[in-house]
């Protein structure tokens, strides 16, 4: 089962650093939305939000705007303590599925899974401020 593990980590490590062979990928631009004008933004592609697909979102990516495709998946990885404050979800374009901590790492995760179009806004409580970090996903 460790093996496994092991395997399914340096798999997404290397997706993530673009060493999987082929060419090399430029780094993303704009892949935070900014709150006003500023230079932030969306890329300069009319306004579409960057894709989110397989991006591991946290709760310092607030402000985040992205877009899935039905079907599509990222996941949100939080360091808080188990009974902690739970991120919620505002629409119903993606759902907010808790995955069991097996490894006893100290950070809980949740896969965000596109089910149908439409926006979903998720909040992410933060111990130090009444005010949740928030991040935005277009389901197409």
């Amino acid at each position: 089962m460790a093996d496994r593990r092991l395997v399914c980590l340096a798999a997404l490590a290397l997706a993530f650093t673009g060493c999987g062979g082929g060419e090399a990928r430029p780094p993303q631009k704009g892949t935070h939305a900014s709150g006003a004008g500023g230079s932030g933004g969306t890329g300069g592609t009319g306004g579409t939000p960057p894709p989110a697909q397989g991006r591991v979102l946290t709760g310092a990516d607030d402000g985040f705007a992205g877009r899935l495709s039905v079907g599509q998946t990222a996941r949100l990885r939080l360091p808080l303590p188990e009974g902690g404050q739970e991120p919620t979800a505002e629409g119903d374009a993606v759902l907010l599925i808790r995955i069991s901590n097996v490894t006893g790492t100290g950070h809980r995760e949740w896969e965000l899974r596109a089910v149908h179009p439409g926006t979903t806004r998720i909040s992410i409580p933060r111990p130090s401020t009444p005010t949740p970090s928030t991040l935005t996903l277009t389901v197409t």
